[in-house]
C-alpha cells in the first residue's frame, strides 16, 4: 500500500512543482536532509525545526 501525503505534504509538493524544483534540489539548496523532508511530507515524523524551515521557504502554512 502506498503512503499517503499529509495535507502539508501535498502543499509542499504543489509549491515545488510551481517552482519547478525537485525534492532533492530543494533539500540541497536549503540544507535539509532528504529523508527528513520525506518523513515530514508523509507524516512519519513531525521534525518541527525542518517543518518550520520548509514552510517559511515555500511560503506555506505550518500544520496545526
Amino acid at each position: 500500500m502506498a503512503k499517503q501525503l499529509t495535507p502539508f505534504g501535498l502543499e509542499v509538493k504543489r509549491r515545488l512543482l510551481e517552482l519547478n524544483m525537485t525534492q532533492k534540489e530543494f533539500c540541497q539548496q536549503h540544507n535539509i536532509p532528504m529523508n527528513r523532508l520525506s518523513e515530514i511530507i508523509y507524516g512519519d515524523r513531525i521534525a518541527r525545526k525542518y517543518t518550520k524551515k520548509v514552510a517559511k521557504v515555500l511560503k506555506i502554512n505550518i500544520p496545526a
